[in-house]
């Protein structure tokens, strides 16, 4: 069992904490915040992930890859790869870059291109999020001096009847409106003007 311990948390929401692996330094454990309550979304993503493992998912590109479950102090722990610059610091958040104030590539075409990138991601490889927002995409820092986008949290399908787990019709259905709402809050934002929008919507269709 691992004892995770303050100094490791990286970030935590209102069910989970994020904590750095204390034998992989690459990757991170997600456990519930409350452990006595547990977690519903430890469990759907555990549901989701496995799922796409036995379905043979080995692009890992802009989806941290899972590497099941670990007993710790403080529950059951999903493993996943930690995302992190090629200075070894912890990627941030879209809503982090702009909580500092550095909206700088965040407003250049390499963010859209990025963000068609991902977008055709999830349609190739029918993951769907269940949850897309500035929270939940960090940009990573490669040493070549681009930026990669990656989804780190919110990829579930929490549906009673998940047909889109089984079907890929149905899961580019729900992947394109989950998008088109992230998009228009990104165009809300003034991040993605609404004619980069319109254009990086079509040239996935």
């Amino acid at each position: 069992m691992y004892r995770l311990v303050s100094a490791n948390e990286i970030a935590h929401g209102n069910d989970r904490a994020i904590f750095r692996h204390p034998e992989r330094p690459g990757c991170c454990i997600k456990v519930p915040r409350f452990p006595e309550r547990g977690s519903q979304q430890n469990e759907r993503e555990k549901v989701y992930f496995e799922n796409l493992l036995r379905r043979g998912m080995v692009d890992w590109r802009h989806v941290p890859a899972y590497y099941g479950t670990v007993a710790t102090d403080q529950g059951e722990g999903l493993v996943f790869d930690l995302i992190s610059d090629a200075d070894g610091q912890v990627s941030s958040t879209i809503r982090q870059y702009r909580q500092r104030d550095e909206t700088a590539w965040l407003e250049t075409q390499a963010f859209s291109d990025e963000l068609q990138r991902l977008y055709l991601y999830l349609r190739d490889n029918w993951i769907v999020p269940s949850d897309i927002n500035d929270r939940n995409i960090v940009c990573q820092r490669l040493a070549d001096g681009t930026q990669r986008l990656w989804l780190i949290d919110g990829v579930s399908n929490p549906d009673f009847m998940p047909l889109a787990n089984i079907w890929p019709w149905f899961a580019r259905q729900k992947i394109d409106r989950r998008m088109k709402r992230f998009f228009t809050k990104l165009t809300a934002s003034g991040l993605l003007p609404e004619a980069e929008r319109e254009e990086l919507l079509r040239s996935v269709q």
